[in-house]
């Protein structure tokens, strides 16, 4: 639209469409958001000076950019979901519609009856097929969509208002080559590093702990490993457990209510088959059909409550060790189930895991120790000249070597995950440098070095130049315009000339 109008032409689709075409799509609510204390009078969503919008300024807006959307994306539409949006999206329209509008009457810009006349009699939908202006069609779009053609004209005013805003701002705007190159440079540039992760959890092969170490240390520590105890205890304890065994004879989901009782009376009779003592081994192998288990004389082997679905876990808890279930129905179908054993419970005391308490605790503090060692005796090294991949060559640690690397906003690293710290670092050495520095990653110690560097060449930086101009123009734009209108709406805002009703317009 702003192009329409730099030239002078027609709106074309605008009186159809309903919403502006701008060179941006405009999110409301960078920075402040949608929430305001000082909300509109009665129905009003938003109140701005005299313009007074209501929720069916709100249900036109909405309509009108779903039929955009539809048009332009089609059968892909549905598939987005865009519908969960448009309430958001509407809101945002109106306001960055009224915001604007005000700006520019506060710049002094203004909108002449005879632009308006213009734009309404050149409109191609005013247009009668003698080529003439028709105003009953006027009439009728105006009165169908807006109520009457007064608030038609104010609304259209608004739109040729923030039209003549935006094409100012981005008159404005421009992006220099510098800018170009810069942005360039900074997306195609690449990085090879090697690097030793020291994780002081993990403790080294070759160190030995006797059993005198362990006593020694549990006597010295025994404050500190009861309240490892006391925190962890729960965690540590055996439930009650039980050991089983099971029939089934299985039915398909959605099966009629006549497959349904005939499996329940084959499961009848094979229970009738073990109260007469026949073995429940031999009977779960030959007609259970649970293949997982009936080759195994029906065995589920010892579980807690919770493993299965809860009508078995139920039953099963329910028997003592050697009885027999009732059949029971689950989502597979009828079971007959035999308890074998039951195990209590168990919750273990400190004096069972003093000892291993403590060898985990002794494990811990001698990672960490070796791992501050080693980082130490890195740092050492690189501060002496040394290269991290010599240094980590001395001391006989791994140094690991990730395809080349870009600058990502989560510093996603193969092998270290997310490691912002350490991209940051990567892209700021030279090569062949290594940093003295440790960075902490997920707890690991983290030393690189910057084994290669490369940069766009002067051919590719002279063809984004072409390629990517216009788009970088427009992403400048939107930042420019983005952040104008920001400023703008918290200073409405906080002036009391801007009240926002987003609870009401959202419906939460």
């Amino acid at each position: 639209m702003l192009e329409s109008i730099r030239k002078g032409q027609r709106w074309l689709t605008f009186l159809f469409v309903g919403t502006i075409g701008l060179v941006f799509v405009f999110f409301f609510g960078t920075g402040g958001g949608l929430q305001n204390s000082n909300t509109p009078s009665g129905n009003a969503i938003i109140e701005l000076d005299d313009v007074r919008l209501t929720s069916i300024d709100l249900a036109r807006e909405k309509e009108s950019i779903e039929t955009r959307l539809r048009d332009q994306l089609g059968d892909a539409y549905d598939q987005i979901g865009a519908d969960r949006y448009l309430d958001s999206q509407a809101l945002n329209s109106l306001l960055s519609n009224v915001i604007f509008a005000a700006a520019a009457q506060d710049l002094g810009l203004y909108v002449t009856k005879d632009e308006l006349r213009r734009m309404v009699q050149s409109s191609p939908g005013f247009i009668d097929d003698q080529g003439r202006f028709d105003p009953d069609a006027f009439d009728f779009f105006a009165r169908r969509n807006y109520g009457n053609q007064r608030l038609f004209i104010q609304y259209f005013t608004r739109q040729l208002l923030q039209q003549k805003l935006v094409q100012l701002l981005v008159a404005q705007t421009d992006v220099s080559d510098s800018e170009i190159d810069l942005l360039t440079r900074y997306e195609g540039e690449e990085v090879r590093i090697a690097y030793v992760a020291l994780d002081p959890n993990i403790v080294p092969a070759d160190i030995e702990i006797s059993d005198t170490d362990v006593e020694t240390y549990a006597a010295e520590h025994s404050s500190e490993l009861e309240a490892l105890y006391a925190e962890r205890v729960d965690s540590l304890a055996e439930p009650e457990r039980v050991k089983a065994r099971h029939i089934l004879i299985s039915v398909a989901e959605g099966a009629s209510d006549e497959v349904e009782d005939a499996a329940r009376e084959q499961a009848k009779a094979v229970r009738e088959r073990l109260i007469a003592g026949e073995d429940f081994e031999v009977v779960a192998a030959e007609v259970s059909q649970d293949a997982g288990t009936a080759a195994l004389g029906g065995d589920l082997g010892t579980f807690a409550h919770g493993t299965n679905e809860a009508a078995v876990d139920d039953t099963a808890f329910s028997l003592g060790a050697g009885e027999l279930s009732e059949v029971i129905r689950s989502s597979y179908g009828f079971h007959i189930l035999r308890v074998d054993e039951k195990i209590a419970a168990v919750t273990p005391t400190f004096e069972q895991l003093r000892p291993g308490l403590a060898l985990e605790a002794i494990e811990r503090s001698m990672a960490r120790e070796r791992a501050d060692e080693l980082s130490t005796q890195l740092v050492s090294e690189i501060e002496a000249g040394a290269s991290l991949e010599d240094a980590a060559r001395g001391a006989e640690l791994t140094l690991e070597r990730p395809a080349a690397l870009r600058r990502r906003a989560d510093g996603f690293i193969a092998g270290l995950g997310g490691a912002p710290n350490v991209m940051s670092a990567a892209f700021g050495l030279a090569p062949g440098a290594s940093s003295p520095e440790v960075y902490d990653v997920e707890g690991r110690r983290v030393l690189i070095q910057v084994v290669e560097r490369t940069e766009p060449s002067v051919q590719e930086i002279e063809t984004a130049r072409v390629d990517r101009r216009e788009q970088l123009l427009i992403d400048k734009q939107n930042r420019v315009i983005s952040a104008w209108l920001d400023d703008f709406r918290r200073r409405l805002e906080e002036s009391g000339r801007l009240r926002v009703n987003a609870e009401l317009a959202l419906g939460s």
